[in-house]
């Protein structure tokens, strides 16, 4: 039972990769992309993460200085300090912007365009490889019993299969 499981989830996961847009913003195809990178360049996209979080951290520190601005906490004596913690807190949003921006090169997915580039890959895999494949599209795969023992099995009505979803929608 597990191989004929394995094969209709590959079969619809091959569909579904396939028939995804590449070049529109497809939500599936995004995910794609994401775990895609992050299983081929695990170091990138570390670092991308990092940087990221630089940036909300730099947002974070400007929206806090300007709260405190609101809240008076600058008035008096210390107004004389605001400016240069502005100037300061933006220099340090947009180096934290252009960090990020290094890791914005485009992703090869030019793989999952290809049905028979993608197959042989499949075929040539290892049974580790073949589930990393395969969790780049999907998140679940839930199987329920048979209508009664030793029916023929039907994908259709016995698997259902929960996509991936990009990390920010």
């Amino acid at each position: 039972m597990r191989s004929l499981i394995e094969a209709y989830v590959f079969e619809k996961w091959l569909e579904a990769v396939l028939k995804a847009d590449l070049d529109d913003a497809d939500p599936l195809m995004i995910a794609v992309a994401e775990r895609w990178v992050a299983l081929t360049k695990p170091e990138e996209t570390e670092e991308h993460r990092q940087a990221l979080a630089a940036v909300k951290a730099a947002e974070k520190a400007l929206e806090r200085l300007a709260e405190d601005r609101a809240a008076g906490i600058y008035d008096g004596a210390m107004g004389r300090f605001y400016p240069r913690l502005v100037k300061e807190a933006e220099a340090d949003l947009v180096a934290a912007e252009n960090r990020a921006a290094e890791f914005g090169g485009a992703v090869d997915l030019t793989i999952f365009d290809d049905m028979d580039l993608l197959t042989a890959k499949w075929e040539a895999a290892d049974e580790a490889t073949r589930r990393d494949l395969i969790r780049l599209a999907i998140d679940r795969v839930t199987v329920t019993r048979g209508a009664r023992r030793g029916a023929p099995f039907d994908g259709d009505a016995r698997c259902g299969i929960e996509w991936a979803k990009p990390a920010e929608e």
